[in-house]
């Protein structure tokens, strides 16, 4: 199975903070849906656009959720490091 790229962990990452923190119909909810299912630029940065809108205290917690998210998830960061998964470690 093919590692994520870090903006779509990202984007999933924003999306499960999103819905925890406004639930299923706010915007951001939305966005981060479409950005997933569609993958545009133009998806992507409207969920950036909406992040940027969000109240300074509300995006640091969306976004403390979303890189702690990122940083626990071993799996997707040994996936980006090719051949350090194999046995015997990197060569």
């Amino acid at each position: 199975m093919q590692t994520p790229s870090p903006e779509t962990r990202f984007l999933a990452a924003i999306g499960r903070a999103a819905l925890a923190e406004f639930g299923a119909g706010h915007p951001l909810a939305l966005a981060t849906k479409a950005a997933a299912e569609g993958g545009s630029p133009a998806d992507a940065a409207r969920v950036q656009e909406i992040l940027a809108g969000l109240e300074d205290g509300v995006r640091e917690r969306l976004l403390a959720f979303a890189h702690r998210e990122m940083r626990e998830d071993i799996a997707a960061i040994w996936g980006l490091l090719p051949g350090a998964a194999q046995p015997g470690g990197m060569h």
